[in-house]
């Protein structure tokens, strides 16, 4: 034979994929003119051999010559799109199963425990977060280039925290220049405001700049525009008392805060749910290697720390009161950029 098609390729077994390649090609037909060798297959999102051969390499642009994968959702079908009924049913499946097989979220995984936000909940803390003109923009980073460099878009309504959005850049638009270009295309007209927030080690004189340069004077000429303010703390809080103090937030609401993350923000979700806890109560660093580069990388919790970094920031004084035992405090930790309380 000289091609196959396999139907939902994620329930066979991959050795079958494999024979399939040995056997596509052997027919020769009575004419001589031999069609190319062709195998097609469907999946549904899982976790497994069609995730690591297709979907991964697809994701880090080292698909094989000769591959191809096209990602599809509900949604892309017009005939199923524009049924209106049914696509309002498909609000009754659980959440973990519709961001799967609906949203197509490839990376999101099963509650298995030790996750280090213990108590984020896909039900209860995704929804659709709608931008608001009249709202500040709170944009918040973190310093990384390997898997990619993120940024996350958040408002704030009273004191709920909305994550409107997520910016992924991929190599070779791994650069605060790629990243603040895509924000500024995602919003082009907002005025309402702008804070930038993110890890503070990345203050520091960058030795590849101008001296007094940095991560965050490079994000504030970029997005000049916008007259940011910085809110950038002195240094980090601890891991294991930040996510203490979130985890308060996702379970009951401390200090009346609340968060939503909108289904588009994927990665997002992705690390709320897979970054695990390590004995020492920070989050466990897992490494894995770049294909393309062999660099070592942390797999989970860039999405989460840059949403770390905005919340013990935009939030420093729930923040000094969680860690006062309830108590009201508040620890001087912006230096020229405190922030109002009007500001949100």
């Amino acid at each position: 034979m000289n091609g196959f098609i396999l139907e939902e390729a994620n329930e066979l077994q991959e050795s079958s994929f494999y024979k399939a390649i040995e056997r596509a090609g052997t027919f020769i037909p009575k004419s001589g003119q031999k069609p190319p060798p062709l195998i097609l297959m469907t999946c549904n999102p899982s976790h497994g051999w069609v995730k690591e051969l297709f979907y991964d390499r697809w994701k880090e642009g080292t698909l094989p010559e000769g591959w191809f994968y096209l990602p599809s959702r509900i949604y892309d079908n017009p005939f199923i799109a524009e049924d209106k009924e049914y696509m309002a049913s498909l609000q009754n499946m659980p959440r973990y199963e519709y961001e799967v097989y609906v949203e197509g979220n490839w990376d999101l995984q099963v509650k298995t425990g030790g996750e280090f936000y213990k108590s984020f909940e896909l039900d209860k803390h995704i929804g659709a977060c709608e931008y608001d003109k009249s709202l500040p923009l709170h944009l918040s980073f973190d310093d990384n280039v390997v898997p990619y460099l993120p940024a996350g878009v958040f408002q704030i309504k009273g004191k709920e925290v909305l994550m409107i959005a997520e910016i992924i850049g991929r190599s070779p638009h791994n650069t605060v220049k790629a990243v603040c270009d895509a924000f500024s295309k995602r919003f082009p007209a907002h005025n309402a405001g702008l804070f930038i927030y993110g890890d503070a080690t990345a203050q520091k004189d960058d030795t590849k700049l101008e001296k007094g340069h940095n991560f965050f004077t490079l994000i504030a000429g970029h997005l000049a525009r916008y007259s940011p303010r910085l809110r950038v703390l002195k240094s980090n809080p601890s891991v294991a008392m930040r996510g203490s103090f979130i985890n308060a937030i996702l379970e009951k609401g401390f200090q009346d805060i609340t968060i939503k993350i909108d289904p588009s923000c994927k990665e997002a979700i992705a690390d709320f749910v897979s970054t695990k806890e390590a004995p020492d109560g920070t989050k466990v660093k897992d490494l894995v290697t770049d294909a393309k580069t062999k660099a070592r990388y942390q797999a989970h919790g860039h999405l989460t720390d840059l949403a770390d970094y905005f919340l013990v920031s935009a939030f420093a004084g729930e923040f000094a009161r969680y860690q006062n035992g309830g108590r009201p405090s508040f620890r001087a930790a912006f230096g020229k950029n405190p922030p109002s309380k009007h500001a949100y």
